[in-house]
């Protein structure tokens, strides 16, 4: 992803300056974000907040973190747990121009994830992608004032390579689009040590409306 030697620098882009992160959730002030704003931070999330790189707002960082270990859940109560629990943010990241968010997570492949070739299995890289490009969203809904959340409309993926057994994925999401109804983020997953691309992704989330007959 370009980068402006604002974003280079660290510091947060001056597009987003508008939107304060540390704003307090109120449900009566119109914030979009309010439910992602007041979800508890667990002590897993809590001691892995300072391992996070990236221009990202501290406080949004917190806020991505706990929506990422709320999607998730625990295991026995929601598809895949075991595995989600294990994803780890590793970097957050604004640029300007345009307006996108990129988060940077990564996870090892475990003999559960895997087919019987030992290697990642087709669905079990689908429900990666599913969080992992939504944390992307999620990251410039904050900056911007939108609610990145959504359900998801359509999913197109690419196989490109296996991923063995005992690999560490780094899945890179990427913001698309944000506007109206129709969010859209891109999602790579690679080798984190020889850097071969495995599977890429665009994956669309939309926002419900209990409004009738509003259109897409």
């Amino acid at each position: 992803m370009s980068t402006s030697s604002t974003h280079r620098r660290g510091a947060s882009p001056t597009f987003f300056a508008a939107t304060p992160a540390s704003k307090a959730p109120s449900s009566a002030d119109g914030d979009p974000n309010t439910f992602i704003r007041t979800l508890r931070t667990s002590p897993e999330v809590e001691a892995s907040l300072g391992g996070i790189a990236g221009n990202v707002p501290e406080a949004d960082k917190r806020i991505c973190a706990n929506a990422l270990a709320f999607f998730v859940s625990t295991p026995g109560r929601s598809y895949g747990a075991d595995v989600g629990q294990r994803l780890k943010i590793r970097e957050m990241s604004l640029s300007e121009s345009p307006p996108r968010c990129e988060v940077v997570l990564e996870i090892e492949v475990t003999r559960d994830m895997c087919n019987v070739y030992e290697t990642l299995h087709g669905a079990c890289a689908a429900y990666i992608v599913d969080p992992c490009s939504v944390a992307s969203l999620i990251g410039l809904g904050l900056a911007v004032g939108v609610d990145g959340t959504g359900v998801s409309q359509s999913m197109n993926l690419t196989w490109h390579e296996p991923a063995p057994l005992g690999t560490m994925l780094r899945i890179v999401s990427t913001s698309i689009s944000i506007q109206g109804r129709i969010r859209t983020a891109r999602c790579e997953i690679w080798d984190r040590e020889c850097k071969k691309l495995f599977i890429s992704a665009v994956h669309s989330t939309v926002k419900p409306s209990s409004s009738r007959g509003m259109k897409l």
